[in-house]
């Protein structure tokens, strides 16, 4: 019995290094909407752009308060986004608490929007 089972699990194992898995899309590309994720220049001048705003600057303070802390530049997102007849730039800047709890905090075209992924309570 052991040997069977040693071999359905080497079986097993080869199976999952041969055979080809779902690759996930981390950005979720196919949505169609017309999103735009923006990488290089363009991208690190948006994140520097926000990263001098006073409202950022704000929300820092008030969030570290909190027990939240700036989770770096290399782990913001921003993307453009089509809205009527305008293109809006949507950065998603985060802040990481001491307990592990992740939240975001927005800038649409400069402006302060508000956090996205709060706990729950």
């Amino acid at each position: 019995m052991k040997k069977m089972v040693k071999f359905l699990g080497v079986v097993l194992v080869l199976l999952m290094l041969v055979l080809p898995g779902n690759t996930a899309f981390a950005h979720g590309d196919d949505c169609e909407c017309g999103v735009t994720y923006l990488q290089g220049a363009e991208r690190n001048k948006a994140v520097a752009n926000t990263l001098k705003l006073d409202e950022y600057k704000k929300v820092k303070a008030d969030k570290g308060k909190e027990g939240y802390e700036f989770a770096g530049a290399d782990q913001i997102m921003v993307v453009h986004m089509p809205y009527e007849d305008t293109l809006l730039t949507i950065v998603a800047v985060p802040f990481v608490h001491e307990n592990g709890d992740v939240i975001f905090a927005g800038f649409t075209n400069g402006k302060f929007s508000g956090f996205q992924g709060a706990p729950m309570e």
